[in-house]
């Protein structure tokens, strides 16, 4: 294979200008840059960044790529002799084209994570945005003896269907005959009575016709009084009608504006153009903000009345973000403390210098609040990015942030990649969430591409927190972030009061539900004062676990190694079935034990449904809002339902994880958990940490307002250390206490863990990768990489073993983060390169400092 990964004819020599080019699909194993030359029909539009379709392979199969190099013609002339190269065979349009940040933001991220160019090119760049390679077929005609007889009837009705004049698209197919059409598709390939044509299909961004007046004001006034020398009288009144709503309004107006204004149509449109009297011409359309009603405007910048301890803070940034360099910051302040003021004031600044800014929130539920926050300040500056949005809103985000209209990017993890225009800083609300880790190649974490991107603008970074990761607290001690603190709530409330109920004492006294005897008459207490309460259990569903009696086993899911949830159909307490939180297998609720065939089967256990069933008995009159995975499936969801409960429509909001951070209910006087220790006994080094992020974060949710709050936290063990901290919201305390325990054990922030997977549907050819696994890595830091020093666990089995019918081996190791050790993990993943989707071949995933183990 030549240096063009194909086979192909000898260009001439000295004649073109070549291009290094990565294969978008490659495997890691052959994850490399390939030279093809640039055709004279291409010759100067072929630039880097740019994306290519090429052949590759014997096949010669096209293939889109992106070019990382472009070398003028007598830099090839050395080594060319000797080799057969291909060309390019098309280009995408110059507008999607990746620029210099984002081509090296690419390469960072393929460095230092160990995935494909073509993965951190499809993280970096929106999907919406990315051309794509389209299978299209076209039918050939039939031997002289006619189709084979072995051609089944549906076979034949997908030959008949497709044209022999031209191709058409694969999806054209199944959209007429269903998903099972591919394996018709595939046989007629392969007996040579269609043939596949792969065509690239670019996107197009979306465009609307606008009108303007060809002529001057005044002569435009003229022509309305029948006055004009230059244009015939006009006695349309519909015609008339479009040149007055021009005059009143705008300069320039888009058709469907014009229509409602003028009360015409297209028709009259078009006969002003042919007179000569309008221009029509198409832009490109930039939707306003997404997610939200239509914008008002420019928005409002009211000013915050800051207390002390922000003005200090705002000061400090202020110091930082004007000091010409990268800088990073810690912003950590108790719940309630006015954070989020610190960081509307930071942007205006930005703002008013000329610069971009990047928000980063940890989960969707809450960009609904700080949309309409930010929304209502900064108007149609704001674009967002989030999973939940769709393919054309992505692109109209995307569009908005590359034209300079959108200088103020809200969204979740993805939105760290937005290509904002003179980038000035970027916040991280709540930096210690887990969720800003990517669990999916290229599995980065959004803090390091944060801190790049930060360093290229030279910019400032804002990390903001109650409770920051000790990573991040270790680095600001050491002096490498500028720690700020706030330690006081912004006006008259205060931290809300904590009560600890020993949920033993419940059991001694009877009292079966998941509901204390204390929270109960707090719930009822708090509903008697028009107040609204906040219920934290972070497991979903009404059970989890239906258990036989008789054998003690707990009915598992037939895919997965972990016992099915049991969930109610549409609030009916009475009906429903068995979910897997993992693989979303559904089953009906067996009579009889799988096992041992027992009917005595009793639901152990309790969730989010249970819990909104008891508080429908003990609260009949109360309006309960439960807010889950099941509650937030639709797109406006979160919207909905946190502004209702905001607009105080609920009496009581009951929700797992996406509850407990970033909101603000003035209302809320109450806050609930239930099983508050169950994170604590997860078999994770981080256990600890998140047990006491996740509780002093619900506990702040309670007394925003005037009224001080009150926590009610239920647990089975009521004397340990986190959870009496965290009652306290005492986060030096717990520091100095956890950080103590991680160097001791050397843990990160004093070491690196490195994940190694081996995932395959084959148990036995899995515990074989396995074995092969650990021996390679041992010979390999004996031999190549005897500089790099490991300590290395396993191989063991993944704590939940088999999901989705897919078995899953582990090996821990700790080491230091640097390049060669990056080369050690790139080696191993070499060494099991051929393993694919659908494979049975054990495939092999790398996690450098994973969000769990």
């Amino acid at each position: 294979m030549n240096r063009s990964g194909q086979e192909g004819c000898v260009m001439p020599l000295g004649l073109y200008a070549t291009a290094k080019v990565y294969i978008l699909d490659n495997p890691f194993s052959i994850d490399r840059p390939y030279t093809y030359y640039i055709p004279s029909d291409m010759k100067g539009d072929v630039e880097k960044g740019a994306f290519v379709t090429v052949p590759f392979g014997k096949g010669n199969r096209k293939q889109m790529g992106v070019v990382t190099e472009v070398c003028p013609p007598e830099d090839a002339e050395g080594w060319l002799s000797d080799y057969d190269v291909k060309p390019i065979t098309a280009l995408c349009a110059e507008r999607w084209r990746l620029d210099e940040e984002q081509l090296s933001l690419c390469f960072y991220l393929k460095e230092q994570t160990l995935c494909t160019l073509g993965e951190a090119v499809r993280t970096v760049v929106p999907a919406a945005v990315m051309a794509k390679l389209m299978e299209y077929y076209r039918a050939l005609p039939p031997e002289a003896s006619g189709l084979p007889g072995s051609l089944t009837t549906g076979e034949l009705m997908v030959y008949d269907y497709i044209p022999k004049d031209h191709p058409i698209s694969l999806q054209s197919i199944k959209h007429h005959f269903g998903a099972q059409a591919q394996t018709a598709v595939d046989r007629l390939s392969t007996l040579g009575l269609i043939r596949k044509e792969m065509v690239l299909k670019q996107p197009e961004p979306p465009t609307e016709e606008v009108y303007c007046l060809a002529c001057s004001r005044d002569e435009a006034e003229k022509i309305l009084d029948g006055q004009s020398a230059d244009y015939k009288k006009l006695s349309s009144e519909k015609q008339k009608a479009v040149i007055r709503a021009l005059l009143e309004g705008e300069r320039e107006m888009p058709r469907k504006a014009l229509c409602e204004a003028s009360g015409s149509s297209k028709p009259q449109f078009d006969a002003l153009v042919q007179k000569g009297i309008l221009k029509s011409s198409t832009v490109v359309q930039l939707p306003p903000v997404l997610g939200l009603p239509p914008m008002c405007g420019k928005g409002s910048r009211i000013p915050h009345a800051l207390s002390d301890e922000q003005a200090e803070a705002l000061s400090v940034l202020k110091e930082l973000a004007h000091s010409g360099e990268a800088k990073a910051a810690l912003l950590h302040g108790v719940t309630g403390s006015g954070k989020t003021c610190v960081m509307l004031e930071m942007i205006d600044d930005m703002l008013d210098h000329g610069k971009g800014v990047i928000v980063l929130l940890p989960e969707i539920s809450l960009t609904p609040q700080m949309l309409s926050i930010f929304c209502a300040r900064y108007g149609e500056q704001v674009a967002v990015i989030h999973s939940a949005l769709s393919a054309g809103e992505r692109q109209a985000s995307h569009l908005r942030i590359l034209s300079g209209d959108a200088r103020v990017v809200i969204g979740t993890r993805s939105a760290v990649f937005a290509p904002v225009q003179n980038l000035g800083m970027m916040i991280m609300d709540e930096e210690q969430e887990h969720t800003y880790k990517s669990d999916m190649n290229p599995k980065y974490h959004a803090r390091d591409i944060a801190r790049y991107r930060c360093a290229t603008h030279k910019a400032l970074l804002l990390l903001a927190s109650a409770t920051p990761s000790l990573e991040s607290y270790q680095k600001a001690k050491e002096g490498k972030y500028t720690l700020i603190t706030m330690k006081k709530r912004y006006g008259r409330g205060g931290l809300p009061r904590v009560e600890i109920v020993d949920m033993r004492g419940e059991s001694l006294l009877g009292n079966t539900s998941p509901l204390s005897h204390r929270l109960t008459e707090m719930l009822v207490e708090t509903f008697g004062q028009d107040r609204q309460s906040v219920l934290f259990l972070n497991r979903r569903g009404y059970s989890t676990r239906l258990v036989c009696r008789s054998c003690g086993k707990a009915v598992t899911c037939p895919r997965c190694s972990v016992a099915m949830n049991y969930h109610t159909k549409k609030g009916d307490y009475t009906d429903g079935e068995l979910i897997c939180h993992w693989c979303g297998t559904r089953r009906r609720v067996p009579t009889d034990c799988p096992e041992c065939g027992s009917p005595h089967l009793v639901r152990m256990g309790y969730g989010t449904q249970r819990v909104e069933q008891e508080l429908g008995d003990l609260m009949p009159d109360a309006k309960i809002m439960r807010m889950d995975a099941d509650t937030t499936a639709t797109k406006t969801a979160y919207h909905d339902l946190l502004g209702s409960f905001r607009n105080r429509e609920a009496d009581i909001l009951l929700g797992t994880q996406m509850v407990t951070k970033g909101h603000d209910f003035p209302y809320v006087t109450l806050v609930g958990v239930m099983l508050a220790d169950a994170s604590l006994y997860l078999d994770d080094y981080r256990a600890a940490e998140r047990t006491f992020s996740m509780l002093t974060q619900v506990i702040g949710r309670a007394g925003r307002g005037d009224t001080q709050g009150l926590a009610v936290i239920q647990t089975m063990n009521p004397d340990h250390d986190v959870i009496k901290l965290a009652c306290r919201q005492d986060y030096e305390t717990f520091f100095e206490s956890e950080i103590k325990l991680r160097r001791l054990l050397v843990f990160p922030p004093f070491c690196d863990i490195v994940l190694l997977t081996l995932t395959s549907p084959d148990e036995k050819e899995l515990q074989k990768a396995a074995l092969r696994l650990a021996e390679e890595l041992s010979g390999q830091c004996k031999e190549s990489f005897s500089d790099v020093p490991v300590v290395a666990f396993g191989p063991f089995e993944a704590p939940v073993y088999r999901v989705d019918s897919v078995y899953r081996m582990r090996m821990v190791v700790k080491c230091r983060f640097n390049k060669r050790a990056r080369a050690l993990f790139a080696t191993l993943l070499c060494s099991f390169a051929g393993g694919h989707q659908g494979s049975r071949r054990p495939t092999l995933s790398v996690d450098f400092n994973p969000s769990g183990i």
